[in-house]
């Protein structure tokens, strides 16, 4: 999860926004109350960092209400786990948030419940977005929001007991048979960043299935299948449990999400907490998931509410905004390309932008193909690792039951 992430609203519309993109005209009239949901996941937060959350966002909420000194925002705070009930009730009453942040993974199931509003083309600068980014805002030619931040995999280490990072599978392994311990979430999502190491990917242009060409993710798996018998070497299917060593330091290294970070570096210490790039070959890079955090809209709004919702959120997504916020923001990485971090003063922030270089993406009109590929490689995953199943089998059954399910020739 990212910095303000929020999610729902589930309320029927047909229309598109249109608003004029003059964001930064402090002379553009505009009057009245938008409410904002903010979601977060307890497993992420502690109460000082929502505190500090709220802090830096009303920061921010400042900066336009100076722009916009008629126009009010209510902001608040749920957890992510009660955030579809909660909404629910709310839309019963016919109540919600004006404007909703959350991750693109939400879209299209708003969209089948009709709840949100699609932008005109014209309503924002879509050049300032970076290309993997809005493309999981985009479904059917239609755009479904602004997107804001980015989280990936990195690899989080502890500087006290680690003097420098591997940089390739080999280093890993060798730090591992040394005596620092490695730990790693063990499934076939979490799991899938070093296929492309290995030369593997998952689609190719036509958008079919190619995971048994190349033999990629197979020699990742036999990779993994050897890399767990190591005596520190531990891959585990409960994120909480990993964690949760990393933080007593029974881990000096942990694979994890970018959103993660705040909460990890607060636990283990700010002295104690670094991270790198995920480690590769030399030939080949790793490639983790890409997420995408946004701002989405809600037809239950008034069209005025609707217009001051659009111009906040174009603010937030505007170059001055995105590097201010992630050089106030430890794990905010920038869905504007043109947000540029000085490194020299930034290093945390530097390698986060630098490692959403080598993704794995995909846009939200493959959603429902990578969600039957997720569903099929988690089953399949843990058969290899159970040594029921060889990784060309499970490649080969994968591929071929996507692509069938699919039509894909």
């Amino acid at each position: 999860m990212s910095i303000l992430l929020v999610a729902c609203l589930l309320v029927a519309c047909s229309t598109t926004i249109e608003v004029n993109n003059n964001s930064n005209n402090p002379e553009t009239r505009l009057s009245g109350t938008i409410i904002v949901w903010q979601s977060f996941s307890r497993s992420e937060l502690t109460e000082s960092l929502i505190s500090q959350y709220r802090e830096i966002f009303d920061e921010y909420i400042g900066r336009f209400t100076q722009l916009y000194p008629q126009v009010k925002i209510i902001t608040k705070f749920i957890e992510e786990e009660k955030l579809v009930a909660e909404l629910e009730r709310e839309l019963e009453k016919g109540l919600g948030p004006d404007l909703i942040y959350t991750r693109s993974i939400y879209i299209l199931p708003l969209i089948r419940a009709k709840a949100l509003l699609p932008l005109k083309e014209d309503a924002l600068d879509l050049l300032q977005f970076r290309s993997e980014a809005l493309d999981q805002f985009l479904y059917q030619n239609k755009i479904y929001g602004v997107p804001l931040d980015l989280s990936t995999q990195v690899l989080c280490y502890n500087k006290n007991r680690v003097k420098e990072p591997p940089k390739t599978l080999s280093e890993l392994i060798n730090q591992a048979r040394a005596g620092y311990s490695v730990g790693m979430l063990s499934s076939f999502s979490d799991a899938f960043w070093g296929t492309q190491i290995f030369g593997g990917q998952l689609l190719d242009d036509q958008g079919r299935v190619i995971l048994d060409q190349g033999l990629g993710w197979v020699k990742w798996m036999e990779w993994l299948k050897n890399a767990r018998n190591e005596p520190n070497f531990i891959l585990n299917e409960d994120s909480l449990i990993l964690q949760n060593a990393f933080i007593e330091e029974r881990l000096p290294y942990h694979v994890c999400w970018s959103d993660k970070i705040p909460f990890l570096r607060e636990s283990l210490g700010a002295n104690k907490f670094g991270i790198a790039l995920l480690p590769g070959e030399e030939n080949g890079q790793a490639a983790p998931p890409l997420l995408v955090n946004g701002f989405l809209f809600s037809s239950a709004s008034s069209n005025n509410q609707t217009k001051i919702s659009l111009r906040f959120a174009q603010f937030l997504a505007n170059t001055q905004q995105q590097t201010a916020l992630a050089a106030q923001l430890r794990s905010f990485i920038p869905a504007n390309r043109e947000a540029l971090i000085d490194l020299r003063l930034f290093p945390l922030q530097g390698i986060l932008q630098k490692q959403t270089l080598s993704v794995t993406a995909f846009s939200l009109d493959e959603t429902k193909k990578i969600n039957a590929v997720r569903k099929y490689g988690r089953d399949l995953y843990k058969r290899v690792m159970a040594g029921a199943i060889s990784p060309e089998q499970a490649a080969s059954q994968l591929t071929q039951t996507v692509n069938t399910q699919f039509k894909t020739p």
